[in-house]
């Protein structure tokens, strides 16, 4: 097996398990940036260039900056959990080990078996690009898409104004 795929499933296994059972939520915080992490590393290791800057910019890099920000937001006393719900969520969290194993193992096979080397794979992020501009493929929903998330984003400002405006009236 490729070294570097090794080192970013136990970083993601690892980042998990400490995410589940230490008993600080910030600490948990960070041990979810580091398993986000080992995916976006195990993304790039099978060759999804595209998937991997993905999960590093919108999950590493947003998610968890709101994840933190929930966080501090928080009285401490709403922060505790309790011994007991590790006991329960241990056998939980060791079955979804097993499977998250089993999966990167028959992904790692399938891809190895493909002939797919990840230093020899080609950028996915040109296909990607071209696949939405084309007009057959995805241009017109990257298009609607576009245009509905203006829609959300003029329709968010409408009523962040009407919310400030009636509470200057008031």
């Amino acid at each position: 097996m490729d070294f570097m795929f090794l080192v970013f499933a136990a970083l993601a296994v690892i980042g998990g398990l400490v995410m589940a059972f230490h008993h600080s939520i910030v600490h948990s915080a960070f041990a979810l940036v580091g398993a986000l992490f080992g995916i976006a590393g195990l993304y790039w290791t099978l060759g999804a260039d595209f998937l991997g800057a993905l999960q590093l910019l919108l999950y590493v890099g947003g998610v968890t900056v709101l994840l933190l920000f929930g966080v501090m937001l928080t009285t401490r006393d709403s922060a505790r959990i309790s011994t007991f719900r590790y006991m329960l969520m241990a056998p939980v969290v060791g079955m979804l080990a097993y499977f998250m194993l089993n999966t990167l193992r028959g992904v790692y096979a399938v891809v190895s078996e493909l002939g797919v080397d990840a230093a020899e794979a080609a950028p996915t992020t040109e296909r990607i690009g071209e696949a939405f501009l084309d007009p057959d493929v995805f241009l017109l929903p990257f298009e609607v898409a576009a245009v509905l998330l203006l829609l959300v984003l003029i329709g968010a400002v409408t009523v962040a104004r009407r919310g400030s405006s009636d509470e200057g009236a008031a």
